[in-house]
């Protein structure tokens, strides 16, 4: 017979793996925001660090949580680490591309570095 470790015998959902999955997601819709390519990356670490400490509650007692709500942690973890990876490269693809038309202004100019 499985045990519960909670005095009503129902199981929990995990504490943050529902924001671990919303921040996930967000950090995934946030890359199409061009400069919102900076709040992606706050949200998938957030999303990611959510869902480290659901996985760490579930690993610890198991038999006291849903699956589903780990299910759900580990999904937004995979989201938070697809959303920063990408958003991420975006951000440093714009960072590159300023740098380079700042050069090309100078050099227009005249001005050499």
């Amino acid at each position: 017979m499985e045990t519960i470790d909670n005095v009503n015998g129902i199981r929990e959902q995990l504490p943050n793996s529902n924001a671990a999955l919303v921040m996930g997601i967000l950090s995934l819709v946030c890359i199409c925001c061009g400069a919102g390519a900076l709040i992606g990356v706050v949200l998938g670490i957030l999303a990611i660090v959510f869902a480290k400490k659901a996985k760490a509650l579930y690993s610890d007692k198991p038999t006291r949580y849903t699956e589903v709500s780990a299910k759900n942690a580990n999904a937004g973890r995979i989201c938070g680490i697809v959303g920063l990876c990408v958003a991420g490269a975006w951000v440093l693809f714009a960072i590159s591309f300023w740098i380079l038309m700042m050069l090309g202004v100078l050099a227009s100019a005249g001005l050499h570095c």
